[in-house]
């Protein structure tokens, strides 16, 4: 059964590390080996694995920002923000970390992410535990 993780973000372009939260519900949960599943239940915010420190949270950002042309978008809600819907399409809204002896497979200065594209708002993040034990 999925768990939920309520991020409020603070600004309008934002990289939050996810990476303590879920490994928090790993040791609850008791799993050593598995998948950890997750999925933003939005439309301009996105996951994905990256260093976190000296700079590179806004160099992501500022990547994001210019992967998206500045065309007439069509988006009729508020085309101010139409870009953030793109961006966050390109990045994905889901993503899933072998965990190993109790903790989340990652590199030496990798971290698992949110990135808000769009806030600040209070963001949903379902996660799923599957063990294979």
């Amino acid at each position: 059964m999925p768990e939920m993780l309520t991020i409020r973000t603070t600004a309008a372009k934002e990289v939050v590390d996810l990476t303590d939260r879920l490994e928090a519900m790993i040791r609850k949960a008791k799993m050593q080996e598995g998948l950890c599943a997750l999925f933003v239940a939005h439309t301009t915010a996105a996951l994905t694995t990256g260093e976190i420190g000296e700079g590179t949270e806004q160099d992501l950002l500022q990547v994001v920002e210019k992967m998206i042309p500045r065309i007439q978008f069509q988006h009729a809600h508020d085309p101010t923000h139409a870009w953030s819907h793109m961006a966050s399409s390109i990045l994905g809204p889901s993503l899933t970390v072998q965990v190993s002896g109790g903790k989340l497979l990652r590199g030496t200065w990798q971290s698992v992410i949110l990135v808000e594209l769009d806030g600040p708002r209070d963001r949903t993040v379902h996660v799923t535990l599957v063990p294979l034990n």
